[in-house]
């Protein structure tokens, strides 16, 4: 097995404790942003909490272009240069810090955080890819459901016959600009799929899926889905 498939079937995406010792660790509030750009000389390494890409191209107009889960890896050198990005707290968090100037020598040393590293970065390349096929080829109705089953692998468990329960780190603004769809559209989804009985809430930023399966039937990425996300947790 090499350390990408290592990587994917993981049970946690533990961050290696090199890594760890050498950054810093920053604990986040919900919205807080942290500093980006293309000149940055440090990376950030997700260990707990969801990141968002945030970009601002004009005052009436918000975009989330990428979401980040624990295991990943924000590089500001990897970040388009588009006006008013930044990276921000979905909810509450914890990532490392690392400058870069302290990467290189340990990285030439350890070839099993250097891996890690890279295979970090490269799991996360096919993710935006089916995030750009979910919001060009889906109906507003599939890329909510797609989101969702996306969050029900990376951020929940299995229930009773089959029924699984997840976090929902994004807030509705948030899920419509990542998703481009108006909030408003964004809400009437939500409110229908819960009439039809395959989304229920249980508290803040908590749902679940009473029949997963039916859920998943819903989405035309769903098995494109699991591969990329069913397998990290």
């Amino acid at each position: 097995m090499t350390i990408c498939e290592a990587l994917k079937t993981a049970p946690t995406l533990q961050v290696p404790a090199m890594l760890s010792k050498l950054g810093v660790s920053i604990n986040l509030r919900p919205r807080q942003r942290l500093a980006l750009g293309r000149d940055a000389e440090h990376i950030y390494i997700v260990k707990d909490g969801v990141l968002m890409l945030e970009s601002l191209p004009q005052p009436t107009a918000r975009q989330i272009l990428d979401i980040y889960y624990p295991g990943d890896v924000v590089r500001g050198h990897l970040v388009p240069n588009i006006s008013g990005v930044n990276l921000m707290a979905a909810n509450q968090g914890e990532v490392v810090r690392i400058g870069l100037s302290r990467l290189e020598q340990p990285l030439h040393n350890d070839a099993a955080a250097r891996d890690w590293l890279d295979c970090a970065f490269a799991n996360q390349y096919p993710r935006r890819l089916l995030h750009l096929a979910t919001i060009g080829t889906l109906t507003g109705e599939e890329r909510v459901v797609s989101m969702l089953i996306e969050f029900a692998y990376r951020l929940g468990e299995g229930g009773y016959e089959g029924a699984r329960s997840f976090d929902i780190p994004l807030s509705r603004t948030d899920m419509a600009d990542y998703l481009s769809l108006n909030a408003d559209t964004l809400s009437r989804i939500m409110s229908r799929l819960r009439q039809n009985g395959v989304l229920g809430l249980a508290g803040r930023g908590r749902a679940y899926a009473p029949k997963f399966e039916a859920l998943r039937a819903m989405s035309p990425l769903a098995e494109t889905i699991q591969a990329l996300h069913g397998t990290a947790v």
